[in-house]
Parts: C-alpha cells; structure tokens; sequence
C-alpha cells in the first residue's frame, strides 16, 4: 500500500511540473482510469478537462466538471466541481465546488464552496459551506460551518465552528467547544462554588456569542472528593459592564471507584464586569443529580422539585445557585 500511494503522489508532481510547461486544453466527456498515466486520455491525462471520471484506483485531470470517482484518490490540477468521491483522498489544485467526499482527506488549495466531508480531515484556502471531519478541519477565510471530532482550524469565521475539544481562530463570534482559542475573543480562569459544595477552578474560552468550560475543583461537603466539570455557555450582552451568561454543564463528583455522583444543570448567571480584567457572577440553576443511594445526606438537595430512588441510586431534580469570580486575560 505505502509503495502504491508513493507512485500516486510521484505522478501527481511529475504530471504538475510537466503541465506547468505545457498547458494545452483538451475535453473529454468521460474518463477512465485504472493508475496514472493508464487512462482513456493517456499520458496526456493532465491536460483534459472532463464532464465525469471513472478512476479504478487513482486518476488525474485538468479540471474535473460534474462527477469523479476513486477507489483511491482523485488529482484535479486546476478545478473540481461537481461531486467528488474517493476512498482516501480528493485534491483540488485550484478552486472548488459542489460535493466532495472522501474516507481520509480532501484538499481544495484555494476556495471551495458546497460540502467536504473526510474522514480525517478537511483543507481548503478559502471555504464557503460546510465542513465535516472525523478529526480536524482546516481552512483559511470561512463563511459556513465547521465540523470537526476534536479540532477546527480557520482564520475568519463568519458561521459556526463546532469541535468535539478545540477551535482556533483568529476570528469567531460562535465558536461550540470545551476549548476555544480565538485571538480576538476571551479567555479567563475563575473559582465558582455551587450549592453541593463544590469550589472550582474553571477555564472558560470562546467568542463574542460562545464559549465552552472545562473545570477542576474540590467538595468540601464529602471528604477526599474531587470534582470536574465540563460545559458550554452563551453570552447576552447587554452592556459593557452587563452580560447575562447561560450555561449548560455536566459534572461528577469523585471517582469512578467510589460510584460517583453525577449532576447536569443550566444556570443563569449575570455577570458584572468590574474592571477590564475582573467579572463578578452569581445566579439559580435547575439541577438534575444521580447519586448512590448511601451518599451523604449533605450533598443531597434539601428540597427536591422531582426525585426517583431506585435500588441502588437515586436521582433528583432541584433548584440550586452558582456564584463566581473571574479573571479575564
């Protein structure tokens, strides 16, 4: 296999140079091939500009118009537009449009418009659509959205990034993730504390709209306890100094050795901006806990809004509060 992606990836280069000294337009309404150069259009493959290829295991064109299929990889020097499917890899030369799909990567250099989607990951210079990656997605300028399992990587967003742990940007109002490293954005460390005891330490990172949460902290209320916390939040700015913070986040109590406890809640929180660097907040939350049955009468809610015991856990719903203080970088 490694001998046969190395062969794909030498024609594609030596093609590239031999086309950048001889560019002549030849059109073909269809395409098939087995390996470069053994196609229907020959050694002069590179030079064709097609309606639709069949390409076995790899192929490469000028410029490809509606359709292209690989067991492979497609190579399209300057253009692809239409739908592009392989089983590894689609690259672009130039400019993109319409669908490509491939099982690892697709690669447009300059702008593509309509939908990637790879299993691994995405490129594309300049992007206007979606992006869908099993790992990553990477693009300069973007007007759309990003998908990606663990990371999004764009210049200028004006969309959506959504990822599984991170996105970077330089800019992006929306970024949906545990952890958000935007340049123009905001990122800050605080210590909350919430009505089951728990202190935390939490690092919150996102846009001007978005931003997500990852927390460590102690409870004082059960000994030899620790917790963690994770969660995304959206501002409504109202002011300079005001803005109301909406959070949703997932947290657990202890370790998995000692059944821990688990609770989900949403908060609203406003929040008072009191120096550049310094936000005070505090606000009620609705609750949903899951504990064992043999917890600590101090950590359970006094009052409950909705209980269910069951054999061995019991499970709550109940109002409660979070107050915090944050320093913003």
């Amino acid at each position: 296999m490694k001998n046969l992606l190395f062969t794909i990836l030498l024609c594609t280069f030596s093609h590239g140079a031999m086309f950048a000294q001889t560019d002549k337009d030849k059109t073909a309404a269809f395409q098939c091939s087995f390996l470069p150069p053994l196609s229907t259009n020959g050694i002069q493959s590179y030079h064709y500009t097609n309606d639709a290829s069949f390409n076995l295991l790899a192929g490469i064109s000028k410029n490809e118009k509606a359709f292209a299929f690989a067991g492979l990889g497609n190579i399209v020097l300057k253009d692809g537009n239409g739908f592009l499917f392989a089983g590894l890899f689609n690259y672009t030369g130039r400019d993109g449009k319409g669908m490509s799909f491939s099982g690892l990567m697709n690669m447009t250099k300059k702008e593509y418009s309509g939908f990637q989607m790879g299993g691994i990951t995405n490129y594309a210079g300049k992007m206007k659509g979606f992006q869908l990656a099993g790992i990553a997605n990477i693009a300069g300028d973007i007007t759309g959205f990003q998908f990606g399992g663990i990371v999004n990587k764009a210049r200028n967003v004006s969309g959506v990034q959504f990822a599984g742990i991170i996105n970077l940007a330089y800019s992006s109002d929306c970024p949906i993730g545990l952890i958000n490293i935007i340049k123009d954005g905001e990122m800050g460390v605080a210590i909350t504390y919430n009505e089951t005891g728990s202190t935390m330490i939490t690092f919150r990172s996102g846009g001007k709209f978005t931003y997500g949460i990852i927390g460590l902290g102690y409870n004082h209320k059960v000994s030899s306890w620790y917790t963690t916390e994770v969660g995304l939040g959206a501002h409504i700015n109202c002011f300079r100094w005001l803005k109301i913070n909406n959070e949703l986040k997932v947290a657990s109590i202890g370790n998995a050795s000692t059944h821990p406890t688990f609770t989900a809640n949403y908060s609203l929180l406003p929040a008072f901006r009191l120096t550049p660097h310094i936000e005070l907040f505090a606000g009620p939350s609705i609750n949903y806990m899951n504990a064992k049955n043999t917890e600590s009468s101090d950590l359970l809610p006094q009052h409950s809004i909705w209980e269910k015991n069951g054999d061995t856990r019991m499970q709550r719903g109940y109002i409660g509060y979070q107050a915090g203080i944050q320093y913003i970088f």
